[in-house]
């Protein structure tokens, strides 16, 4: 009965970890935020974080737009966050690498 629950559980997890990471994580704040920012964004925060750190991301916070920039943290499960920003002419930037929560 306890192996069969444990097996549930970890079936659970394991297909919530996959739609995690088969979704772009959502974009909270920036609502003047243009669209080809937003695509950048999205574009550049899915998947892992890397090969090493099966990190997930969840959610990016928008901090700053002006015409040709935009600055946003993005929100990795199970722990941490990243800065980053894109401006259109140089591409995307680390403001400040990973930090836990």
């Amino acid at each position: 009965m306890k192996k069969t629950i444990v097996i549930a559980v970890v079936v659970i997890v394991a297909a919530s970890l996959m739609a995690v990471l088969c979704a772009s994580p959502v974009v909270l704040g920036g609502e003047d935020l243009p669209q080809n920012f937003r695509e950048a964004i999205q574009s550049q925060a899915k998947g892992g974080y890397s090969s090493r750190l099966p990190l997930v991301p969840v959610a990016v916070t928008v901090e700053d737009v002006n015409n040709e920039q935009v600055f946003y943290t993005i929100h990795y499960f199970p722990f941490g966050t990243v800065g980053m920003s894109y401006h259109t002419g140089d591409g995307y930037n680390i403001e400040k690498p990973l930090t836990r929560l």
